[in-house]
């Protein structure tokens, strides 16, 4: 994650040597995520940070949520400022605004005014990938122009948005390494408000016709704000595109910038395959057996406790387990913590280069050898179901042991299993 936000910084220059940034934590994940990161990275990149929390006077459970981010900025070593707000004025002053609007203006306007005062050019916020995505939806119910479809700016005015390219489930899995503590908003599952509707109701439904949906809405939002030509924005690696000549690098372009999926033949015995702004090339016949071995099966998406089918193997069961609070190394059973994982889950065909980190390994190895470790036979390899989260991290394949993500812990709330049954009971797995 932490080149990921590297990347992101030097790509939209949000961030230079000697630049004194104020870090708004709130004290929910994607701020205390934020904090830390920027922490990590403050001697590679040349700052000065303190720490900001606005309580907006909202919730009683406020103070004690500033107070979490004062001992966590004193922990780091960070100088640390609370700013108290006035959301009722702000409304009151402005006939029509949202309580989500006004506090959102009132609390730039105190940022801002209080990193004038400390002598601050940056303020560093904590929006992610998925706020993209959410953001870009909710314009689009309420009815926006092209220019709104660009979504969440990288940075505008002060304000720098190091995160946006980092997807809630890896800022979940990055804070859970570290054992980093943080506080959830209840406001995020309220769902009188828009947001939490969109995310909750409307972003799963989408899911179920594309499981990638989070993917095109962020590409929608790159294209339309002039960042979709062919590059990390467009989901494909420049390298590997520099030897496409430019006509057809600028079909690419064009092509992942409107969506979708497409494929498009090249010079030199190559295909380039274009999903929903990822873009993939390789060479024909690969792609062609690829097709061939994996890919005839449509994905299916899994959004709770079910059967699917999986044709020609057999059926995934996914089951709610009781958590047992620990008690007993899971570490061989096919069980995860429910709540640590990007819903919907997917199930799909193998694709080359898919990756996975079996539990208790301490590295990402490709599906492949994994599979000849395991001594799956190869006819059998290319037809088992593979099951991943929303984000495409690999949790389960049948004849292998689970991955490491999701692994339940003594704090796992909700657990559940993933079995598979063959469809003959001589199946070679």
């Amino acid at each position: 994650m932490l080149s990921a936000v590297v990347a992101t910084i030097a790509t939209h220059d949000l961030l230079r040597p000697g630049d004194r940034v104020v870090v708004a934590v709130s004290g929910g994940p994607d701020s205390m995520a934020l904090l830390h990161v920027l922490w990590e990275l403050r001697a590679r990149l040349g700052l000065t940070l303190e720490v900001a929390a606005v309580d907006h006077g909202l919730r009683a459970d406020a103070r004690r949520e500033v107070e979490l981010v004062r001992e966590r900025a004193g922990a780091l070593g960070l100088p640390f400022a609370a700013v108290d707000v006035d959301v009722a004025a702000e409304r009151r002053g402005r006939r029509g605004a949202s309580l989500q609007d006004a506090a959102r203006d009132v609390r730039l306007r105190a940022l801002t005014a209080l990193a004038r005062a400390h002598g601050a050019n940056r303020v560093a916020l904590g929006h992610q990938a998925d706020d993209q995505a959410e953001t870009v939806l909710y314009r689009i119910v309420r009815g926006t122009g092209i220019a709104g479809l660009a979504g969440i700016p990288y940075r505008r005015d002060i304000f720098v948005r190091p995160l946006l390219d980092v997807t809630r489930a890896q800022i979940l899995r990055y804070l859970r390494r570290r054992s980093i503590a943080f506080v959830d908003d209840p406001s995020n599952a309220d769902y009188r408000f828009a947001r939490a509707r969109i995310r909750h109701r409307i972003l799963p439904a989408l899911a179920a016709e594309n499981p990638r949906v989070a993917e095109a809405l962020r590409a929608l939002a790159a294209a339309a704000g002039g960042r979709g030509g062919i590059g990390a924005d467009a989901g494909v690696d420049r390298e590997t595109v520099s030897s496409l000549s430019r006509r057809a690098a600028a079909t690419v372009a064009r092509l992942a910038s409107r969506g979708g999926t497409a494929n498009v033949d090249v010079a030199g015995g190559r295909r380039v395959e274009i999903s929903y702004g990822k873009v993939r090339v390789e060479r024909r016949a690969a792609a062609a057996a690829a097709r061939q071995g994996t890919g005839a099966t449509s994905a299916v998406v899994i959004d709770g406790p079910g059967r699917h089918r999986w044709p020609a193997a057999g059926t995934v069961e996914v089951r709610d387990a009781a958590a047992r609070g620990g008690a007993k190394d899971a570490s061989s059973q096919s069980e995860f913590d429910a709540d640590q994982l990007a819903w919907p889950l997917v199930m799909r065909a193998r694709r080359p280069g898919d990756r996975m980190r079996p539990r208790g390994g301490r590295g990402s190895r490709k599906l492949s050898d994994l599979m000849i470790d395991a001594k799956i036979a190869r006819p059998v390899r290319g037809t088992l179901p593979v099951v991943t989260t929303a984000d495409d991290v690999v949790l389960y394949v049948p004849g292998l042991r689970p991955a490491e993500a999701g692994r339940p812990s003594a704090t796992t709330r909700r657990r559940i299993t993933v079995h598979f049954e063959p469809a003959m009971s001589t199946f070679p797995v």
